[in-house]
């Protein structure tokens, strides 16, 4: 009798790194990496592929995230790739995403049709390493030979659009320019960029971003920072190509290695380049001189003599508002942010939406203070009476029976507890292998930890999802409610940026919706309760450490079915 072993479960990887190269690479790979498994007798029974998404980071690829998810779940035995690099190009991350696969008893295989050893991994890396500075490199110095030729490399700037089987050249879109030129009149005429920026969305004009993102919603409106650009943005107001002129090599994007973030830098003087083009010229020499001397004297009159705005001293995480984060526009649901500071150096809120864009009709801005301390004396008054504690529940119940219907909960916990042990299996290797003070890594773990124990602890109570009624103590609820309730006003009285207090109070409330009102009136709110203080969750962290780890971090529910306590 002759045994037959079961074909190995594989799944295919591919990957490209940029929209300039042809999707048809997606093809090639897989095509050749389905030869592959067939020559290895492997079942393919799956493929994940990423496309346009660099191998230098991991979070913002999809297809990766998915083949992380099923390495962990034991899906499939084998993961084939063309090359190890589609996986990833940064060699830190394939190291440790061999010891993950190996743990989980996942295989990897490239073209060579051999299964990957840890030798295999170290030389791959190895060539990484050395292969990536050459590259960019090569990518730099044909870039800066193009610009030389008067062609711009990258994206293309509002107002002008490709010119079709010539890459890197421009051409001027007619429709954009007229809009570029009329900002600029605007502007020399003495009107400020919101102002600007609300007139263009209420006329619906496609901003910059519609018409680069033309597929992706909340792209229709105009954000005054387009227009005058932030710190390392020269906005429309700032881009000297409208004048003819190319400036290339200004700033370099770099990638933080602990936070896979990008972050822009300013290159020096020496490394700029200026090459002149006046076929691209949209606004006459005459404006934009004007122009630039009244966002110079504007400058001026906002930051002082150097024109130039100074950064704020670095605030400790731990001295962040009990109300950042919380507040919404009672008109547009939007979120509200920092806009100002009243005289007494205060924090105001103001909808960012009307702050920022111009569509939202709720300008009034709320000083964080005065409006914390409202809150404080109404959660005693509006949240510990049997009535507000009897309709709480019900509004509870009521809403996690509709979560057992739709099932979107419990899949949206089960998805973030895979991050969250993603981000810490991470952040352990990164502790491993760096260099500097682990400090801030350990911060990060712990606080992703104590994030999944709360996933842990709702889906414990949402159980299996077979039940009708979720099972509710009530006694037990109100007294242990009331106890951590009254906690909470007593140290919103003594010290409401203590850090125990802050995360009490962000355990408490999901958000406060605040409404317009007259000046100088009393401010008119509607705090929403956290659901997840409503099956018996202590308010307090129960040891300092923790507290100060998380700082402001509270699991809550998005949801606002919740029974709302009107001020």
């Amino acid at each position: 009798m002759t045994i037959v072993s079961p074909k190995k479960r594989a799944v295919l990887y591919a990957r490209y790194s940029s929209d300039m190269q042809k999707a048809t690479s997606i093809d090639g790979q897989l095509l050749l990496c389905r030869k592959i498994a067939e020559r290895n007798n492997l079942d393919v029974i799956g493929e994940f592929v990423d496309a346009a998404k660099s191998g230098l980071t991991e979070e913002a690829r999809d297809g990766y995230q998915r083949l992380l998810n099923g390495v962990r779940n034991h899906d499939f035995d084998v993961v084939v790739v063309e090359h190890f690099d589609r996986l990833s190009r940064d060699p830190a991350t394939i190291q440790r995403l061999k010891q993950v696969f190996e743990f989980n008893g996942v295989d990897l295989m490239d073209q060579k049709g051999i299964y990957a050893t840890a030798t295999d991994i170290s030389i791959a890396s190895l060539y990484n390493t050395i292969y990536k500075p050459q590259l960019a490199d090569k990518v730099r110095r044909g870039h800066d030979n193009a610009v030389a030729n008067g062609k711009i490399p990258g994206a293309y700037a509002y107002g002008y659009r490709l010119k079709p089987g010539a890459p890197g050249e421009r051409l001027i879109d007619k429709n954009e320019a007229k809009i570029v030129l009329r900002i600029f009149k605007e502007y020399a005429s003495g009107r400020s960029t919101r102002e600007i920026a609300a007139d263009l969305t209420h006329e619906g004009v496609h901003s910059p971003g519609a018409t680069r993102h033309k597929n992706k919603a909340g792209r229709s409106t105009w954000n005054h920072q387009c227009i005058t650009g932030g710190r390392h943005g020269r906005g429309i107001l700032g881009n000297e190509l409208y004048i003819g002129e190319i400036h290339w090599n200004v700033r370099s994007t770099i990638l933080n290695p602990e936070t896979q973030k990008k972050q822009k830098r300013r290159n020096p003087e020496e490394r700029h380049i200026l090459v002149k083009n006046p076929e691209l010229r949209i606004i006459p020499q005459e404006l934009w001189d004007t122009v630039q001397k009244v966002r110079g004297a504007r400058a001026i009159h906002m930051f002082g003599p150097t024109g130039k705005p100074q950064r704020r001293p670095l605030i400790p995480r731990n001295n962040e508002h009990p109300l950042a984060g919380v507040l919404r526009c009672g008109v547009c649901n939007g979120h509200m942010r920092i806009a100002q500071s009243s005289r007494n150096g205060a924090p105001r809120a103001a909808c960012a939406n009307a702050h920022q864009r111009g569509t939202c009709e709720h300008t009034r801005s709320f000083d964080m203070d005065v409006l914390l301390e409202d809150v404080s004396i109404k959660i005693d008054a509006k949240l510990l009476s049997p009535k507000a504690i009897e309709e709480a529940m019900g509004a509870w119940q009521e809403e996690r029976k509709k979560d057992r219907k739709k099932g979107s909960e419990r899949d949206n916990l089960e998805r973030r507890r895979r991050v969250l042990t993603t981000e810490i299996e991470r952040l352990s290797y990164a502790i491993a292998n760096s260099r500097r003070k682990p400090d801030e890594l350990l911060k990060r773990i712990d606080e992703c930890d104590l994030e999944r124990e709360n996933v842990d602890a709702r889906l414990r109570l949402l159980g299996n999802g077979s039940e009708n009624v979720i099972p509710f103590d009530h006694p037990k609820f109100g007294e242990l409610y009331r106890s951590e309730v009254k906690k909470l006003v007593s140290a919103l009285k003594i010290n409401p940026k203590a850090i125990e207090t802050r995360v009490a109070f962000r355990n408490l409330i999901d958000c406060i919706v605040v409404h317009p009102g007259r000046k100088r009136m009393p401010y008119e709110y509607t705090p929403y309760l956290n659901s997840a203080v409503l099956f018996g969750k202590k308010l307090f962290p129960e040891n300092r450490r923790k507290a100060e780890e998380i700082g402001m971090f509270a699991y809550y529910d998005n949801g606002k079915s919740e029974k709302s306590v009107s001020s």
